[in-house]
């Protein structure tokens, strides 16, 4: 069995997604929105305790004119992460590779 890890990768990713698929058309059968987040129901939560908020941030907070560009700014944000992250991990692979070169 030469492929043996492949062979037992590919099956684990194709019960990962067919239980993803599953559980996803069982929430959708159901009719409640069941991929809601944290976010909302903690503001729900905190809204029912009768919290008034001090300040209106709807001046502060910018929201992009479409859904376009909301998508490109975070796609932006995204590459920006990558480059940073590949940048620290290559920097790092690289002075490994020239401190094991000087020994």
């Amino acid at each position: 069995m030469k492929y043996l890890y492949e062979i037992i990768t590919v099956i684990a990713i194709i019960i990962f997604i067919g239980i993803f698929l599953y559980t996803d058309a069982m929430v959708q059968a159901s009719g409640v929105e069941g991929w809601g987040g944290t976010d909302g129901i903690g503001s729900e939560m905190v809204e029912e305790l009768g919290y008034e908020p001090w300040i209106d941030n709807s001046d502060y907070t910018f929201t992009p004119p479409s859904g376009e560009i909301e998508s490109c700014l975070f796609a932006l944000q995204a590459t920006i992460g990558g480059l940073l992250i590949g940048w620290i991990f290559g920097s790092w692979y690289t002075e490994r590779k020239i401190k094991k070169n000087t020994n």
